[in-house]
């Protein structure tokens, strides 16, 4: 395994971050029809350029200290293991960087757990769950890897991290699931095509679109403020529902997706 020295996050040197001439290469030298596909779209903005690249293993992640010592917070995207989440560490430009892949991998799940309430003790280089949200906390008591920090796809390595990833999408409410692209558009975001997704770029995106939900609707408030948040909330909805029953209205058939909240 690397050493924790060669733990390098340069740009230049470090596979999980993907400089703007790679990830957001013009594609001109792909065959004629890529090049009459580009023409076509000159006026996208250049997110509808992104190559599809599936990065290769990466060897640092499988040393079992690496959560705990990897090198996070040494170029532009600001984040520390130390306490609890900041604003500064949830601003719209720190998601656009998650999407772009100018983070490593460990800087955004660090981010997350951090937001779920896991907290590093620096004398123990441990992380502990102390703060988690408790539904999250039964599941998860120590921090999942959201992203598939190793790079390997196989279902014995990978399953554990697309499983934490898909139970973290779930928690997210139905109008807060599609957040990512309105949210991030005035900074030249756009989106990604369906051929452009790799499993690294979706699960950025699905973490990137977790925060902006839990920056909106969780950020500062108490596990009790939540819950009676959520409350009032329901006390709502019921409300409603009874008012169109004696109206004669019918909701329709609209499809909710379940929604599993981490606390």
């Amino acid at each position: 395994l690397a050493s924790p020295s060669s733990w390098s996050t340069s740009p230049n040197t470090h596979p999980s971050i993907l400089s703007d001439k790679v990830l957001f290469a013009n594609t001109n030298n792909n065959d004629d029809d890529d090049s009459k596909e580009e023409e076509a779209s000159d006026k996208k903005d250049t997110t509808d350029e992104v190559k599809r690249i599936i990065l290769d293993p990466y060897l640092p992640a499988l040393d079992p200290t690496y959560s705990a010592r990897g090198p996070i917070g040494e170029n532009t995207f600001l984040i520390s293991r130390l306490g609890p989440p900041t604003a500064d560490e949830l601003t719209n430009d720190q998601m656009l960087k998650i999407v772009r892949s100018e983070t490593t991998d460990l800087e955004v799940n660090t981010l997350v757990w951090k937001c779920l309430g896991y907290r590093f003790d620096p004398e123990k280089e441990s992380w502990s769950p102390d703060e988690v949200f408790p539904k999250w906390k039964e599941r998860f008591p120590d921090p999942p890897d959201f992203i598939g920090m190793r790079r390997v796809y196989s279902q014995d390595v990978d399953g554990p991290s697309l499983r934490s990833n898909q139970a973290l999408v779930r928690s997210i409410p139905s109008e807060y699931k599609q957040s990512l692209k309105p949210t991030l558009k005035p900074l030249g975001f756009n989106g990604f095509k369906l051929n452009q997704l790799t499993p690294n770029i979706t699960r950025r995106a699905q973490c990137a679109n977790w925060l902006i939900f839990y920056r909106e609707q969780l950020f500062g408030y108490t596990l009790e403020e939540l819950k009676e948040r959520r409350r009032l909330k329901k006390e709502a909805e019921v409300a409603a529902e009874k008012k169109r029953e004696e109206e004669g209205e019918e909701e329709g058939n609209v499809f909710k997706s379940p929604v599993k909240e981490v606390f």
